[in-house]
């Protein structure tokens, strides 16, 4: 054999930025490498002798570089690559928006698999505001909003526990009851791009059914850079008693980096802070078998949100083959609630037919509730390439996540009204405002009851990975082997001391008793109330759990042909989980006993995924894979969490199974010159065992309880396709134009699940249509850019009643949001966001999601706009 050598190097752009996932060419040859997220490639053993190589990355010229090889020693090449769009002083350049998508369309197009990518720089100029906002305009991504705000999200139509979300490639804990992890602890400031990967691969964990994302935090850059963001704006929420915390909302962060010691050490920081003031008036309403209003709640919250967060870290390159890295980052997220809750409870002569209300009564609760939950990550890692071409990365993480509620304070007072009061008005018009009866005053009829929880994980794990290229069918293939060990222990602790007024303690009617005033307050001492109770430990609400996953996998990339490609290969999990429950009696308090288990379970779980590439911008990728979805702790403890504040109880089911699905993917995918793309996919999901919610209604005492509890379905399945479409009508050759690019996106999906008593419902929080249109102009001349952004979700079926027409929905949603900046010179921008222009009310109604005349639940929050100013240099 003859001398061989080894061609590696960087891909820049025209600014000496990066270019991740630009395609590389030994043309006239065989050889070929696309580029990491950093711009490196590696191309091993090529014979030595005179070559041409080429670079090519959508929306950049192509670039053809002569190169001679000569002996056994590496060849190093950087190029740089210039966009195919304008130019200012003569250094061709694209508009923030534009060049972000085009990093993400190119690694979308080069990957074997099936996934999107959103980069900083689209996620950080659209009007978004957190992870899980950033995603929603994804073809098949929707999402579920808490207090207004994105929080969980919905891939193809599967639910947030059948999805997984990484930090860093790390799982995220999935918080107090769930392994869905709530997204809206993470800012958009702090993350370098966003990875959605819709079909598994042997090398990703098996729990991700629905997908996987993947939040990249923001690294080393390769030249000082310093960032900095600061803005300010208003909620126009409803606040009926104005005595909340205010309208207002800030956001600032700060990113700053280098690289040291010619440039083998490259440090950063990034942190970030952000506060809104929200509330919403909250309606619930419950009702009897024959449709009669028994109860309407009436909410009136306030809410404080505050995030702030760092992260730190630092990699070194011992020379181009070789690096180490280490980071912490750290997350807190402050939720305070100020809760003033009417009930109005109806009691009928059941006897009569339409019978009028026969008894009235009005509670109102105040309670006041700090949560404070923390996110702490840490972790260490390498990546090594050797002369024959192995590659070896490893990592080793730890994250701890606390969510503490402490001493959240609650009072209840009580009335009886006359029924006269309907004579003019209907039981469903009643609202929290009303002061019915001003003679006639409420009167504390419960104990104060303070409440402290508090839950806590614990994650450690270790990853390596080893990856050698070869020679097949005349081409570059690569053989990948992996192991992964993940323990995860959880702790829940809940206690509650209650407190009697020592003297009678009126309250005026149409108000709330000290929305402002808690335990630990100083005022609190000055109510006439006794000594706090004993503190006792709520019933069913104190456990630990331990979780421990062995996973290894065998993957093979194998081009069998300059056109075919397929990933194929398994993983086996070895899952074994185990469990103490601290049982307490309900009355006194006493510890009874503490209960353990342990279960154990291995799956094995097979994939393909396929791409056949006609040329190079058109391409058919195709995928058949197996995943799983683990119940969460929560739902085997055998345990029942009674509220009765809420009259609700909530049961485990020790004898949940994993669900099972079998997935197949198959997607068309167009690309141009000018970053324009079509892709239109069909998929299909079935599942065995999947875990839905069943509820019911029981009355006991005369009164309405809530019953929740997971079941294993016998069944389910889920159909659907998905459509994106990006043009730049730079192509009209109309100059007015050339900058607008227009994006849209529709998925449909069709679902079915079939309960234990036979009766087949959609899929649980799986919307059936998901729609997406961007507007956007980015005018690199000008430095203007503007978005406009409309996000449509369909019905969602939320809870399983034991009959259909006790069944929950959560009605369609459409979000309308704008968000524009300014370039003033090179170092500031200015910019405004606005979100939900619709005002978009959130309906939940029984029975089907037409159903208006039979609502459970409404709720809305107003616009909110901010203006900032961004600095860079």
């Amino acid at each position: 054999m003859g001398q061989t050598s080894d061609l590696y190097g960087k891909i820049l752009g025209p600014s000496g930025d990066p270019l991740p996932y630009a395609q590389v060419n030994v043309l006239e040859t065989t050889f070929a490498s696309i580029t990491d997220m950093d711009g490196n490639f590696h191309i091993n053993n090529i014979p030595s002798g005179k070559y041409e190589i080429s670079a090519t990355y959508l929306g950049y010229n192509a670039d053809v570089i002569n190169i001679t090889l000569e002996g056994d020693e590496p060849f190093k090449l950087n190029i740089t690559m210039n966009a195919d769009v304008t130019e200012l002083d003569g250094v061709t350049v694209y508009g923030e928006f534009t060049k972000g998508q085009a990093k993400s369309l190119n690694e979308q197009k080069n990957a074997v698999s099936i996934k999107n990518i959103v980069s900083s720089e689209q996620f950080s100029t659209m009007p978004d505001r957190n992870g899980a906002e950033a995603l929603q305009r994804i073809p098949g991504i929707s999402i579920v909003r808490n207090r207004g705000e994105g929080q969980n999200i919905q891939i193809r139509g599967m639910a947030s526990e059948y999805n997984q979300v990484q930090m860093n490639g790390t799982p995220m804990p999935g918080g107090e009851d769930s392994r869905g992890a709530a997204l809206d602890f993470m800012s958009a400031d702090i993350m370098e791009s966003i990875e959605i990967k819709k079909t598994l691969t042997p090398d990703m964990d098996g729990g991700a059914i629905g997908g996987a994302v993947n939040f990249t935090l923001k690294d080393a850059p390769s030249e000082f850079t310093l960032r900095a963001i600061t803005s300010g704006g208003k909620n126009f929420h409803a606040d009926p008693f104005n005595d909340g915390w205010g309208l207002g909302q800030q956001n600032h962060s700060l990113y700053v980096g280098n690289r040291f010691f010619k440039d083998k050490l490259g440090v950063y920081a990034t942190g970030s802070y952000y506060l809104t003031n929200r509330g919403t008036v909250l309606q619930e309403y419950t009702l009897n078998d024959d449709d009669q209003l028994t109860r309407k709640r009436w909410n009136d919250y306030d809410v404080r949100r505050e995030r702030y967060g760092y992260n730190v870290g630092m990699d070194y390159k011992f020379d181009d083959n070789n690096i180490i890295r280490a980071s912490y980052n750290s997350n807190f997220f402050n939720d305070d609630r100020r809760r003033g809750r009417t009930n109005f409870n109806y009691k009928y002569d059941l006897e009569t037919p339409d019978a009028p209300v026969a008894s009235f009564t009005e509670d109102r609760e105040t309670q006041t509730r700090a949560k404070r939950t923390m996110t702490d990550m840490f972790g260490v890692g390498g990546e090594h390439r050797f002369k024959s071409g192995l590659k070896l990365d490893y990592k080793a993480t730890r994250i701890k996540t606390v969510i503490d509620e402490p001493d959240g304070t609650q009072y209840y007072f009580s009335r009886t009204l006359g029924t006269h009061h309907f004579d003019n008005m209907s039981p469903w018009d009643l609202d929290g405002t009303m002061a019915l009866e001003p003679d006639n005053m409420l009167e504390m009829n419960k104990p104060v009851r303070i409440d402290t929880k508090e839950n806590t994980e614990l994650d450690h794990s270790f990853t390596i990975n080893a990856s050698q290229p070869f020679r097949f069918l005349g081409e570059t293939s690569t053989i990948s082997a992996g192991y992964k060990l993940w323990h995860k222990d959880k702790v829940n602790n809940a206690r509650r001391a209650t407190m009697d007024n020592l003297e009678p303690i009126y309250l005026a009617p149409g108000q709330f008793y000290r929305r402002d005033l808690r335990f630990t307050d100083a005022e609190f001492g000055d109510l006439p109330l006794g000594s706090p109770k004993e503190n006792y430990e709520v019933k069913n609400q104190n456990y630990q759990a331990d979780e421990i996953i062995n996973s290894g996998y065998l993957m093979g990339d194998i081009q069998w042909t300059s056109k075919f490609n397929t990933l194929i290969g398994a993983r086996i999990e070895a899952t074994r989980n185990s469990y103490k429950f601290h049982e307490y009696d309900e009355n006194t308090g006493d510890y009874v006993r503490t209960l353990s288990d342990n279960s154990s379970y291995i799956n094995v779980l097979p994939s393909i995924n396929a791409v056949y590439r006609f040329n190079e911008k058109n391409m058919l990728k195709a995928a058949v894979a197996q995943g799983l979805s683990r119940p969460s702790f929560t739902a085997l403890i055998p345990r029942e969490v009674i509220d009765d504040e809420n009259f609700t109880k909530r049961l485990s089911n020790p004898d949940l199974q994993p669900a099972i699905s079998t997935n197949f993917d198959l997607i068309f995918e167009r690309y141009t010159d000018n970053m324009g793309y079509f892709t239109f996919g069909v998929f299909a999901k079935f599942l065995e065992n999947q875990i839905y919610t069943s509820k019911n209604f029981v009355e006991e005492n005369g009164q309405i309880w809530e019953i929740t509890r997971p079941e294993n379905g016998e069944s389910s399945h889920l159909y659907g396709f998905e459509v994106a479409y990006s043009k730049n009508l730079r192509d009209l050759n109309v100059p007015m134009l050339k900058w607008i690019n227009l994006m849209a996106n529709y998925t449909y999906t069709l679902s079915e699940q079939e309960l234990e008593d036979g009766r087949k419902v959609v899929m649980g929080n799986s919307p059936r249509d998901m729609a997406n249109f961007i507007l956007t102009y980015d005018n690199p001349k000008n430095g203007l850019m503007i978005a406009v952004a409309g996000n449509y979700r369909g019905p969602l079926l939320i809870d399983v009643a034991d009959r259909q027409d006790r069944d929950v929905y959560f009605t369609s949603q459409f979000h309308l949001d704008i968000s524009a900046s300014y370039k003033v010179n090179n170092q500031f921008s200015v910019f405004t966001q606005m979100n939900n222009l619709t005002n978009q009310m959130e309906i939940e109604t029984y029975g089907n999601p037409a159903n208006d005349h039979l609502l459970h639940q409404t709720e809305q929050y107003g616009p909110t706009v901010t203006v900032g100013l961004k600095f860079e240099l």
